[in-house]
């Protein structure tokens, strides 16, 4: 598995501090301003996590124009994007690569993490200049894509009245971005692409695209005395009955699954471990069907011991495919996800495939090295 890392010569770290500068504000109270605002809970939950910043500590402007920095910023928090893989010969200024832009400013990091994570930024790009519906749109999808965490495939035709205002490099994007439930054509089926997005459609716009990337989890399941999670009084470990998440703590450093049939080991240092359960999805690769369902099957996530909310790391994820699933994904009967390329197969016995989810760490969560390291030592082994 290839790292990404650049080795250049002088620590990041060395050189400046990763922590957004000047509009970003600790979430310490709740804005004032969004009572009007259809998408305030949406603004209100990016705020506490850190990914959306007011104008001040209290006010966010929802109606006001959103500028091209603006925008920048909110896509490098949303995909996690930061500096701490890479090295430079020298601190790096914003001016490096985008001439317009001011060194002393407050979206000067984000600029400099936004040019060092390969989003297609022009580097004419005046950060001062307010961005359209479609400008934001496009620049958001090409991120998503970039990173492996949207592939633009295919998409049945979606119609859009003012179709003849987006400019033709953004329709993509745009059709995307609609399809995928990111954002919405008007009550007529208009997208205005050409009008001003304001700071309320962009952040809602980086809420659902962070819904699409993460689909929520629903309930917490209790273990049973076998440690396995139950189903309908029966003893099964890894999907509920309602397809919700479920959990396991454990105590050891080996987890072994017996309803599938595989056992993975793991370092002493994971001992303390959680599973997670949720489903992947497949979906139909016709065109007249693309949003169909038309398989599924377990997800299981071993997550690191030290992981909170605050502070997540890499999970292990292994998909779980029956042997006539797997070799139907392989005809490319169904597709997972939005990753150009499909899983990877880890191992296997006479009625389960596990895999790996492909781009499973597109975000280099903390980690993500160590994970990496642990799949290449071949940890998991099937069982009868």
């Amino acid at each position: 598995m290839k790292s990404r890392k650049k080795l250049l010569s002088l620590s990041a770290a060395a050189v400046l501090s990763l922590s957004l500068a000047g509009q970003s504000f600790a979430a310490t109270s709740t804005f004032t301003d969004l009572e009007q605002v259809a998408a305030k809970d949406k603004i209100i939950s990016l705020q506490s996590q850190g990914l959306v910043s007011g104008v001040s500590s209290d006010l966010f402007q929802p109606d006001a124009a959103l500028t091209a920095s603006q925008g920048v910023q909110m896509i490098v928090k949303a995909l996690g994007l930061n500096l701490n893989a890479i090295n430079f010969f020298k601190a790096p200024q914003a001016t490096d690569y985008f001439a317009k832009a001011n060194n002393d400013a407050w979206y000067a990091q984000s600029l400099i993490i936004a040019a060092n994570n390969d989003l297609k930024l022009d580097t004419e790009l005046d950060p001062n200049q307010k961005w359209t519906k479609e400008m934001f749109t496009k620049e958001l999808l090409i991120a998503l894509d970039g990173h492996n965490i949207m592939h633009m495939m295919k998409l049945p035709p979606i119609a859009i009245k003012d179709k003849d205002d987006i400019t033709l490099d953004a329709l993509g994007a745009i059709q995307a971005a609609i399809y995928k439930g990111i954002t919405t054509l008007d009550a007529d089926g208009n997208f205005h692409p050409q009008a001003d997005i304001t700071r309320a459609q962009a952040a809602e716009m980086i809420y659902n695209s962070l819904k699409y990337i993460h689909p929520a989890t629903g309930q917490i399941s209790t273990p049973d005395s076998t440690g396995d999670v139950p189903r309908n009084g029966q003893s099964q470990p890894m999907i509920p009955a309602d397809g919700q998440t479920g959990q396991v703590k454990a105590d050891s450093n080996v987890y072994e699954n017996t309803q599938y049939g595989f056992r993975f080991t793991l370092p002493n240092s994971w001992k303390g471990y959680t599973i997670v359960t949720d489903k992947w999805e497949g979906l139909s690769v016709s065109d007249t069907q693309a949003a169909n369902v038309v398989e599924s099957g377990a997800k299981i996530s071993i997550r690191h011991p030290e992981w909170t909310s605050e502070q997540p790391r890499q999970d292990i994820p292994i998909l779980v495919f029956t042997v006539d699933q797997w070799n139907e994904l392989q005809q490319d009967k169904f597709h997972i996800g939005a990753a150009p390329i499909g899983p990877s197969e880890l191992v296997r016995n006479d009625k389960y495939v596990f895999a790996l989810p492909a781009r499973y760490n597109f975000a280099y969560p903390e980690g993500y090295q160590e994970v990496e390291d642990i799949l290449k030592s071949n940890p998991i082994q099937p069982i009868s």
